[in-house]
């Protein structure tokens, strides 16, 4: 009983969002559009009013006991019919930000090789200058990795006397 009710809430709601989408679109209006009275209505928002190609599919029975409701789909799926939407292509020119990100990945695998090779030499990051050979953002973390090891305190070692070792 509580889900028919929720139901018929959901599709008054839809049917109030129809009508208000054929209203703007009909008198050239801007009206608020009560999308989010209900969840079925938040769920097709983009579908109803944004920027897809929506299809309807009324059912409808040709027997004269259901000429009610078949009358009020019809006119349901008319006003859903008229309702236009400008539909646009979310297209996005993406090859300038690929080209970007391969000579980032480049540089970083070139710092990688050096970096390796330098830790198989036994050589020191610390006694290098901050941006000698690394990258902007890599020399930042270094010097950030330094600063936190620096914070951490090791645990007192024991001290050995002559006379202890003897």
């Amino acid at each position: 009983m509580i889900e028919g009710a929720n139901i018929n809430k959901s599709l008054l709601a839809l049917g109030n969002c129809i009508n208000m989408l054929h209203e703007n679109n009909s008198k050239g209006q801007s009206n608020y559009i009560p999308f989010r009275d209900s969840k079925l209505t938040r769920l097709l928002k983009d579908s109803l009013g944004g920027n897809c190609r929506t299809v309807m599919i009324a059912n409808i029975a040709p027997t004269s006991s259901n000429y009610e409701d078949t009358h009020n789909t019809l006119k349901y799926a008319n006003r859903a019919k008229n309702i236009k939407t400008n539909v646009q292509r979310n297209v996005l020119n993406v090859e300038y930000h690929v080209s970007q990100y391969t000579d980032i990945i480049n540089s970083l695998k070139q710092e990688i090789t050096g970096l390796k090779a330098q830790l198989h030499l036994g050589g020191n990051l610390a006694l290098q200058s901050p941006g000698a050979g690394l990258h902007k953002n890599h020399s930042q973390m270094s010097l950030m990795n330094d600063n936190q090891t620096t914070a951490v305190s090791s645990p007192p070692q024991p001290q050995a006397t002559v006379e202890d070792i003897q």
